[in-house]
């Protein structure tokens, strides 16, 4: 073994850990040059923005009061700047049928081009801050139907805005709305409404800016199940020019309009209003089986199940929207309170007719016609002074007994049937 090599052989068992250090350093300082050069390119990058930007503000006239359609240079150039518009909604909430409206948090996002804003680097897409954004023209897009709007401010205000290199700027915002609803309340509840949203721009008309839907979905409803309503998560849009009556020449403001559809959910109001008011009126026919002079178990029967269905429908009542014409609901416990006071009637009929009493003399001659009416019991005639003799019309009150107990439930059964097939699909 040659000397040169005793003394590697040497150093590899006598400095083990030599090597593995160096390969460390090694990897460290590759890794430093590594993320120092992604800073700088990093860094390059936002300064070529910030300078594109500074550019395009400072150098170029930008005046944003003025819409990118106007601004063409030329007077017989000026056209409307087409805004496309998207709005998804991300919760809806708080109907109130009382104060006929409803919030919803939603995103709105337009997309717009201004070729004021062209730069030469595709690659590049601007992204504005809060201050920067105030410099750039924007549509004044609001909502008629708002009663209250905030942009969402947690932890900054809840705005975007990015701008291509050819122009196109796609501006985004996070609003809290209260939008009002015309609701009608005939069919309640069993009802179904068409909930109106119009967006357009408060000052700009139709010749200076032009609103559509971007194609595709334009609305979209991310929580279609509320807790009383089920709502189409894909509302129909529609685009249109409005308000052409409040200028000579007709020209109006242009207007995007969409439909949300609340349908409210009937499992709630059968549990609440619907399925007590059957059973209650199913139980006041239980009178029908007992005996006509039963006056105690009857008349209680009966103005327990009158008490209950009125309670109930003052119930349901108070929990309906006040309104001055009447409702489905009114209707419904209407009639319930017909069928289960139309029992307590019968009863009181029935009564009366099973407590007529005659005289000996008329009751001995009603027994004489029994009997000659079943010859087989001759030989035996009733005593005059048995109780079915003195009351000659209790047979009649037993026989409309019998007949209550299958005409109120026929009846009930046709009114549910018109209910319950008319009333939805009016």
């Amino acid at each position: 073994m040659s000397t040169c090599e005793r003394i590697t052989n040497l150093r590899k068992y006598k400095y083990p850990m030599t090597n593995m250090n160096l390969i460390g350093i090694e990897k460290n300082v590759f890794s430093f040059f590594l993320m120092f050069t992604l800073y700088n390119v990093y860094t390059e990058a936002i300064s070529l923005q910030r300078q594109i930007l500074q550019d395009i503000l400072d150098h170029r006239d930008y005046d944003k009061r003025i819409p990118p359609g106007i601004d063409l240079g030329d007077i017989y150039e000026e056209q409307p700047t087409n805004v496309s518009v998207q709005l998804f909604i991300t919760e809806m909430y708080d109907v109130n049928v009382n104060e006929m409206d409803f919030s919803i948090t939603c995103y709105l996002r337009q997309r717009w081009v201004d070729h004021r804003l062209n730069f030469s680097h595709p690659n590049i897409t601007l992204e504005l801050t809060q201050d920067e954004i105030s410099s750039i023209w924007t549509p004044d897009t609001f909502f008629p139907e708002s009663k209250k709007g905030d942009l969402h401010t947690i932890t900054k205000p809840n705005t975007l805005m990015h701008i291509y290199h050819n122009g196109t700027v796609l501006y985004s915002l996070r609003l809290h709305l209260q939008l009002s609803c015309s609701m009608d309340f005939h069919l309640y509840p069993l009802d179904h409404q068409r909930c109106k949203i119009h967006l357009e721009s408060y000052g700009l008309t139709a010749k200076k800016l032009l609103y559509s839907w971007i194609d595709g979905t334009p609305v979209h409803v991310l929580n279609e199940n509320l807790p009383l309503y089920d709502i189409n998560g894909r509302p129909p849009t529609s685009a249109s020019l409005c308000h052409t009556s409040l200028f000579n020449g007709g020209t109006g403001f242009s207007c995007l309009e969409m439909v949300i559809e609340l349908k409210r959910s009937i499992g709630y109001y059968m549990t609440e209003i619907f399925i007590p008011d059957i059973l209650i009126v199913v139980l006041s026919w239980v009178s029908f089986w007992l005996h006509p002079l039963a006056v105690p178990g009857r008349i209680s029967l009966g103005a327990v199940t009158v008490l209950t269905m009125s309670s109930l429908g003052s119930a349901s009542r108070r929990n309906a929207p006040r309104v001055s014409y009447v409702k489905a609901v009114d209707v419904w416990s209407l009639f319930q309170i017909l069928f289960v006071f139309a029992a307590l009637v019968e009863f009181s009929v029935v009564n009366v007719l099973a407590r007529i009493k005659v005289s000996d003399a008329r009751a001995s001659q009603i027994a004489q016609e029994r009997a000659s009416k079943h010859r087989e019991s001759q030989g035996n005639v009733q005593d005059p002074d048995k109780d079915e003799n003195r009351r000659p019309y209790l047979e009649r009150a037993k026989k409309i007994d019998k007949i209550s107990r299958i005409g109120f439930p026929a009846v009930y059964l046709f009114f549910n049937f018109l209910f319950w097939v008319t009333v939805p699909n009016l």
